[in-house]
C-alpha cells in the first residue's frame, strides 16, 4: 500500500484514504471493463503524439469532468497500475496544481495505466496503453 501512495503522490495528487467499493463497483471489475475485449476508445491518443503525456492529461480531465469522474472539489477514486491493482481498494483523492497522471502512473516508461470512477461508481474512465495508441475509456 505504501508504494501505491507513494505513486499518487509522485503524480501530484492529494491522497485522501481508501475505500474497497465505490458504490457497487469493485476496482477488478472497473479494471476489467477497461481492458476487457469489447472495450473501446472514447478518445484514443497515438504513441508517436507530440507531448502525448500532456495530452493524455488534459483528455482525462476532460472527460471525467464531462461524465462526472471528478467531484466539483476535485475528488475522485482511482486504482494504479500495479501488482495488486486488482486486489487492493480503490484509493480517494484530489487533483492539485502539480498533478500529472500519465507521467506518473505507468507500469512501463511510456505506458500509462489507470483506472478512475466517480464516487458512487456510475462512471468509470481507464486509459490503457495498447499497441499503438494510448486509450481513454468510458464506461
Amino acid at each position: 500500500m505504501a508504494d501505491r501512495t507513494a505513486m499518487l503522490a509522485a503524480a501530484g495528487l492529494e491522497v485522501l484514504g481508501t475505500l474497497d467499493l465505490a458504490g457497487d463497483l469493485a476496482p477488478a471489475e472497473a479494471w476489467r471493463r477497461v481492458v476487457s475485449g469489447t472495450a473501446h476508445p472514447t478518445v484514443e491518443i497515438p504513441d508517436d503524439t507530440a507531448d502525448a503525456d500532456d495530452r493524455i492529461d488534459a483528455e482525462w480531465r476532460e472527460l471525467a469532468l464531462r461524465h462526472g469522474v471528478l467531484a466539483d472539489d476535485g475528488t475522485f477514486l482511482i486504482s494504479p497500475p500495479g501488482p495488486g491493482a486488482f486486489t487492493a481498494p480503490w484509493t480517494a483523492v484530489r487533483l492539485t496544481d502539480h498533478t500529472r497522471l500519465a507521467r506518473h502512473l505507468t507500469t512501463n516508461p511510456n505506458e500509462p495505466e489507470f483506472v478512475t470512477a466517480s464516487a458512487d461508481g456510475t462512471v468509470v474512465l481507464g486509459v490503457t496503453t495498447e499497441e499503438y495508441a494510448v486509450w481513454l475509456v468510458i464506461d
